[in-house]
């Protein structure tokens, strides 16, 4: 029987979960990297690393900036206006754990995959655009149109009356993620692994943008090839089902 460990640990200055077989602790392992969502924190995704550590894999759940243990008393308002921060810092913490992990030469042959719910799901479609070494991807709900995401965002708080920035403020903003914005520059995925799931319920993050990206990659893979794929799940809303975290571990054990 194997039994697994979970660590509280600082990967450089980014706090973290870290999951692994016991008896593997010191030793190479292929590895992911698994965001969570907004609001949400690092122990809320402890059932994925349990499916994907049973397996082998080595996982490391990150804490976002302003959220769980990094969470600094802001309101949840002010979170919200400082989503997109989140996710760019985000990225810059990717790079951190991958650094702390190859200094401690536990990641076997450069298998890295990168994975999130949500904002993590976002983040997961900014760090493949961003970073090459990125062997492979999984996105619970997210979206890898930032910038198209990003203006649907605003436009559902100017409805609100809920937007403090002006035109030109929030054009600064929605353009500074543009680099990032997966769904834009399509050719920098190559033939990486991607898994997608959604609601189609999703009022949150609508499925919308995401698929037609899957459709468009999809056209540059042979038809059996299931290094892309999307599960649409039926009268699903924002939340990943017991089906979707099983669908998605399994593809992942296969391609990472």
């Amino acid at each position: 029987m194997r039994m697994l460990t979970i660590k509280d640990e600082r990967f450089h200055n980014v706090p973290a979960l870290h999951i692994y077989d016991t008896n593997e602790a010191e030793n190479p392992l292929p590895t992911m990297i698994y965001w969570h969502g907004f609001s949400s924190a690092k122990e809320h995704n402890l059932h994925f690393a349990y499916q994907m550590a049973k397996n082998g894999i080595r996982i490391v759940l990150p804490e976002a900036r302003h959220h769980g243990e990094r969470s600094e008393g802001i309101t949840e308002k002010q979170r919200l206006f400082k989503f997109w921060s989140i996710v760019l810092e985000g990225l810059q913490d990717i790079k951190t754990i991958r650094e702390s992990l190859e200094e401690q030469q536990l990641i076997k042959d450069s298998r890295l995959f990168v994975a999130g719910t949500s904002m993590g799901g976002i983040l997961t479609c900014g760090a493949l655009a961003a970073f090459p070494w990125i062997k492979g991807g999984a996105v619970m709900m997210g979206n890898p149109a930032w910038e198209a995401y990003a203006r649907y965002q605003i436009a559902v708080l100017k409805e609100q009356n809920d937007f403090p920035l002006s035109d030109e403020e929030a054009e600064r903003e929605v353009k500074q993620l543009v680099p990032y914005d997966l769904s834009q520059q399509p050719d920098v995925l190559g033939k990486r692994p991607l898994f997608f799931w959604h609601g189609r319920e999703d009022n949150v993050v609508p499925y919308k943008d995401s698929y037609a990206f899957y459709e468009k990659i999809k056209q540059s893979r042979p038809i059996s090839d299931d290094t892309i794929t999307y599960h649409l799940e039926e009268k699903a809303v924002h939340k990943v089902s017991r089906y979707g975290m099983l669908a998605m571990t399994d593809w992942a054990v296969k391609h990472i």
